[in-house]
């Protein structure tokens, strides 16, 4: 075992991975009770002096969305995790954390809705429409990657994978300290903004995508490209390096999604995750004909 493997095994191994999943269940729930209680009190005592949390505090349904925000932490982390065993998999975890970002948003939405319009479909109403119809495409889309991924031909261990892995161990073990510092830069902005609404009240709360998950992107393109080159010195299976070249293209498709909101923000989300499960899909296809030298249009039958 080589010092990267040692390393890595420190930071993702199975017993990590269950206790962060224990605290993440436990700081999850204590979070949404704090959230509850946030928004009982500010409706039963109507507190004043709160402009900018209105999203937040004003339904209780809107609780959720703290919960949520821990999972997707978690979520980041086994994207990490499952990067070294499966390119693809990992791309997997990046479409459920899309679609749990957009379940969160929902949560948000529905506080926004003006039960009292006899409009049904304005503005607000629409956006949790888009919403939620988003999430009913996004998780077929995601059930059909699934699907792909259990039926991909298995490949027997090489040297060449082998080092390949070793390689991606490297890169995951470089996004450790980017995520954590990361996560706390993004944590301490929140705070300061939390702290200049409750000081000023004329500053509205920022999306905490905009603070985590857009520079977080930027690094898994980034992370993506890598993994991309690499490949071309560890296989010369093309429809491998059309697939990595796919997932690069999807991975900023998704990362492009995070600059508009409403039905385009959910039309490129969804754009993004078809590209992906349609280039594995057809990669699929494409080695079931791929026979290697024993193909008869390889150059052994001209």
């Amino acid at each position: 075992m080589t010092k990267v493997d040692t390393l890595f095994n420190l930071f993702f191994n199975d017993q990590l991975k269950k206790r962060l999943e224990s605290w993440v269940i436990i700081i999850a729930s204590v979070g949404f009770v704090v959230h509850l209680g946030l928004i009982l009190l500010v409706n039963t005592n109507d507190i004043v002096g709160l402009a900018g949390f209105e999203d937040y505090l004003a339904n209780p349904i809107s609780a959720v969305y703290t919960p949520f925000s821990f999972i997707l932490i978690y979520e980041v982390y086994l994207l990490i995790y499952y990067l070294p065993r499966s390119f693809a998999i990992s791309i997997g975890k990046q479409f459920e954390i899309i679609s749990l970002i957009l379940i969160r948003r929902v949560f948000k939405d529905i506080s926004k809705i003006n039960v009292q319009s006899e409009v049904l479909f304005q503005i607000e109403n629409l956006a949790l429409l888009y919403d939620i119809l988003g999430i009913l495409v996004l998780f077929t889309l995601i059930f059909v990657y699934r699907y792909f991924l259990i039926k991909r031909k298995v490949h027997k261990t090489s040297v060449s994978l082998t080092k390949f892995r070793g390689y991606k161990k490297l890169l995951c073990l470089l996004l450790v300290p980017i995520f954590i510092g990361l996560a706390s830069v993004s944590f301490v902005k929140w705070s300061i903004d939390i702290y200049h609404i409750l000081i000023s009240g004329q500053q509205k709360l920022m999306d905490f995508n905009t603070v985590f998950y857009h520079e977080f992107f930027d690094i898994l393109i980034i992370v993506d490209v890598l993994i991309l080159v690499a490949s071309l010195k560890f296989t010369d299976r093309y429809s491998l390096i059309i697939r990595n070249t796919g997932f690069v293209i999807t991975t900023v498709l998704l990362r492009v999604s995070f600059n508009y909101t409403g039905l385009e923000n959910v039309v490129l989300m969804i754009g993004a995750v078809l590209f992906g499960v349609s280039i594995l899909g057809v990669q699929l296809l494409y080695d079931k004909i791929d026979l290697g030298d024993s193909t008869k249009e390889s150059y052994g039958y001209m």
